[in-house]
């Protein structure tokens, strides 16, 4: 049952004993979440709504996570298909295997699982399947097959002593012909930049040097603001009558600045990527590991496991599934699953009203404002006098519920305090999480490498996820933003779209452009989720949609040259993972015309030029941080 279902099952019964009025004004008359959550807990039919799914779904958590034989059968159907050379569908049932696996079927799983990843040249995730194989217990009699694969990868990595060791731990290899290649790699091994005393001996010495190949977020154009640890010093956060806290640059901020970079400070995964895309930090991953315990969940490294089973996993490992399951609603969503996360990582220290509140008014302008504290999601608005009490009570539901759920092997009534805080953030959330979206290739037809051609008409924006970012959320809504915002993993950067002057105000754009949506639909939809009517220049001047924008003179020499880029541009190869060639080049060239277009007082913004020419380098931006491969085709 989900949890419209289960809503709509609660709704009824109230509504079948008669008081269902009685109950409306009685919930209307609450004025704190607090008394809303004890209210609601209060109701036998909620109770015995309750008490008949937590029941259903206790039975379900009972069937055991892990499965040897299940593992081994997976094990098998990747074998057949890297027999064929169907090295995606294997590596999918090596997957598949892994996640269920345990025992020496799980050994055995990563080293086939290796010798995939070998036979792409992915030599560190080979490499580190390797070692995960010995740390699970792979039979010795067989060991000899894995040393000179490992002994191969560094090989190729270039760590040649350590090469040299791996052979020499089996017998059957040839170790004068391996002595051979040794030397022929240590004439290269300059070129290779590799640091002989680096260990590869351990999974984690391995995954961060993978970590290190991964896309990482640029650094801010300028050092840190030491009140707002996320963005420059060329950001603060004021508050004013008018617009309540906001964004504001201390100087002025040219086109492409990184201005914020901030890590979630809490983000969930949509689940059709969860076995894809790492559990903790939402980056892609060809060869997930397993969480310890279930069968649900897939990192891309043993860091991640660890980090996430020491923050929140270990409270609702074996759930998730479930959780998934009855958390799809029209109105509260991904947002329950995320207000859930935010609070299991909080922990009960930090979860009681006083101190919340206490903490959020550590986060007001002038104060330290840090991602990481519990205080500043706290302090987020949520908009609770505009919402309807239908809204309140449906809300209210939720909060209980997932408490209810997350605490159901406690044997005792739902924690009021972590149902108030989780309905603080059911109203908060929809006017401040986050989409966390990645750029999306298609997979390659069979068989395929880790290298691959694409056309940039091919490269897709996909939503992977949701996060909670209490500074990207700083900022203000308008029609026609200034900045924008890419994703690298659950890491969020801004980067300067239009010149800023100093103590101008930095705007975001919640997802209704003056360019794609008119006027009356911005500010109905706006006003709907937000509850705010908006008064930027394109909504003052009642701006027209990109078709109807008047375009820049034909003897402009900018209009002939931009045309001839951009298209130019349109022809880029991609290739993955590495990104289109030229990237930056693309990046300074459509720079310059934004700083052109914005510098000649001829022009009257808007042009569809101008308009151009910011998507193209919004595109830019987003080719530079995560590129995900999965099912676009």
């Amino acid at each position: 049952m989900n949890f419209d279902a289960m809503f709509l099952k609660i709704s009824h019964d109230l509504r079948k004993m008669g008081d269902g009025r009685e109950i409306s004004n009685c919930f209307s008359g609450c004025s704190t979440d607090t008394q809303r959550v004890s209210f609601v807990m209060g109701l036998e039919a909620v109770k015995a709504c309750f008490q008949e799914h937590l029941h259903l779904a206790k039975q379900e958590i009972s069937a055991p996570c892990k499965s040897e034989n299940l593992c081994a059968s997976h094990c098998v159907e990747g074998d057949n298909y890297h027999k064929k050379k169907l090295i995606r569908k294997s590596i999918s049932s090596y997957n598949h295997s892994i996640l269920v696996g345990e025992g020496e079927a799980l050994a055995l799983a990563y080293a086939n699982r290796s010798a995939v990843f070998y036979d792409m040249a992915d030599w560190l995730h080979s490499l580190r399947d390797i070692q995960l194989a010995f740390d699970h217990g792979y039979p010795r009699h067989l060991e000899h097959k894995l040393r000179e694969r490992q002994g191969n990868c560094l090989l190729e990595l270039g760590y040649i002593g350590q090469s040299f060791t791996s052979f020499s731990l089996q017998k059957v290899v040839d170790i004068a012909l391996k002595l051979k290649q040794i030397k022929n790699k240590q004439k290269k091994s300059k070129k290779l930049g590799v640091e002989e005393n680096a260990s590869m001996s351990t999974v984690k010495s391995i995954e961060q040097e993978i970590i290190k190949k991964r896309r990482s977020a640029p650094d801010l154009h300028h050092a840190k603001n030491p009140l707002l640890p996320s963005a420059s010093v060329s950001v603060e956060l004021m508050e004013t009558a008018d617009r309540g806290r906001c964004l504001v640059a201390t100087e002025d901020l040219q086109i492409g600045a990184t201005i914020i970079v901030e890590k979630a400070h809490a983000s969930i995964l949509l689940e059709e990527f969860k076995e894809s895309h790492c559990y903790h930090c939402l980056h892609w991953t060809p060869g997930p590991v397993p969480c310890h315990q279930c069968s649900q969940v897939g990192f891309c490294t043993t860091l991640c496991r660890d980090e996430s089973w020491a923050s929140y996993h270990q409270y609702e490992c074996g759930l998730l599934d479930l959780l998934y399951r009855c958390t799809r609603d029209v109105n509260t969503g991904q947002h329950g699953l995320l207000a859930l996360r935010t609070i299991l990582k909080a922990g009960r220290q930090k979860m009681s009203v006083e101190q919340a509140k206490s903490a959020a008014s550590r986060s007001s302008a002038g104060t330290l404002f840090d991602s990481a504290d519990y205080g500043a999601v706290y302090s987020l608005v949520g908009n609770t006098a505009q919402r309807s009490e239908a809204d309140l009570f449906r809300r209210t539901i939720m909060a209980v519920y997932l408490t209810s759920f997350i605490q159901q092997g406690e044997g005792k009534e739902p924690d009021v305090e972590m149902a108030t805080a989780l309905l603080h953030l059911l109203q908060s959330y929809p006017c401040n999480a986050h989409e966390i979206s990645h750029l999306a290739v298609p997979l390659p037809s069979e068989p395929c490498s880790q290298s691959q051609l694409l056309q940039l008409q091919q490269v897709r924006p996909c939503e992977v996820g949701a996060a909670i970012m209490p500074v990207v959320s700083l900022m203000n809504h308008s029609c026609n933003p200034n900045v924008v915002h890419v994703s690298y993993g659950d890491v969020m950067v801004v980067r300067v779209i239009r010149r800023i002057l100093q103590g101008e105000e930095i705007f975001d754009n919640y997802g209704y452009h003056y360019a794609t949506h008119d006027k009356r639909e911005r500010q109905l939809k706006l006003g709907q989720q937000y509850f705010f009517r908006c008064y930027c220049q394109p909504c003052i001047k009642d701006w027209p949609l990109y078709g109807d924008t008047p375009k820049l003179d034909k003897k402009s020499d900018i209009s002939d040259a931009l045309a001839k880029d951009i298209n130019d541009f349109k022809r880029l190869v991609c290739y993955y993972p590495d990104g289109p060639a030229k990237l930056e080049e693309s990046v300074r060239l459509f720079t310059g015309y934004l700083d052109n277009i914005e510098s000649d007082r001829s022009i009257r913004l808007p042009v569809q030029e101008f308009i151009k020419v910011q998507e193209v380098l919004k595109h830019c931006f987003a080719l530079s941080a995560t590129l995900s491969p999965h099912l676009l085709v």
